[in-house]
């Protein structure tokens, strides 16, 4: 079974997530965190462990309660996003999901999930396990139970964070180059593949999992 993150992987949320920082940052009151001019600066910010990234200008704890607010502005605002799975991997899902499976871990709300998964995708097309941040645990152990318990063997994330994840979990460490981390913080996290595109990534689950399409191009490079 694959397992992806869900922002920046399989959904572009890079515009709601910028406009939700900014609005969380003027709610709170948090003049020290940096002002992002658009959703291109979103890597100042998504650098290593979330909550730590923003021990550079303010504490832990108030950053805990920022990603907190951020993550309810994101659900709310989910409803109006024009957009749900990116369209090169809208048929890999649905071909996952007729063969070995796949699921779904993240730090969005379960209901925001559903909610852009259900633009692109009919019920029997659903992740097979979907365990979002309404779920009790950390992500490390969310990913040793898939693979304990469903046989997980690899995690597709967008952050260096999502690779040290799966790194302690003991999969199969797969980073895409399109979501919300810049390569620098990708590379220090050493994943086992470095992908360059939702296309690419597409064509590596493929060939991982042997659900080949007719004319699907060769495995993908990395970057």
């Amino acid at each position: 079974m694959l397992v992806f993150d869900f922002d920046g992987v399989l959904h572009d949320s890079r515009h709601r997530a910028w406009r939700c920082y900014q609005d969380a940052r003027r709610e709170m009151e948090l003049w020290a965190l940096p002002d992002l001019t658009g959703p291109e600066e979103l890597p100042v910010i998504y650098q290593g462990v979330l909550s730590a990234s923003l021990t550079r200008w303010i504490d832990f704890e108030v950053a805990e309660r920022f990603w907190k607010r951020h993550a309810e502005l994101a659900a709310r605002t989910a409803e109006a996003e024009p957009l749900g799975v990116l369209p090169d991997l809208a048929r890999l899902l649905a071909d996952l999901a007729a063969g070995p499976g796949y699921a779904i871990v993240t730090g969005s709300h379960h209901i925001t999930v559903r909610t852009l998964l259900d633009r692109d995708l009919v019920a029997h097309q659903s992740p097979r396990v979907l365990l979002s941040r309404d779920d009790p645990g950390g992500k490390t152990d969310k990913l040793r139970a898939l693979r304990e318990h469903h046989g997980a063997t690899v995690y597709v994330g967008d952050t260096g964070s999502d690779v040290r994840h799966a790194h302690a979990a003991q999969l199969v460490s797969v980073a895409v180059a399109y979501g919300y981390a810049d390569l620098a913080d990708l590379h220090a996290a050493d994943p086992d593949h470095l992908l360059a595109t939702p296309a690419d990534l597409a064509t590596w689950c493929r060939a991982r999992t042997g659900t080949d399409a007719p004319g699907t191009p060769a495995p993908s490079r990395t970057v």
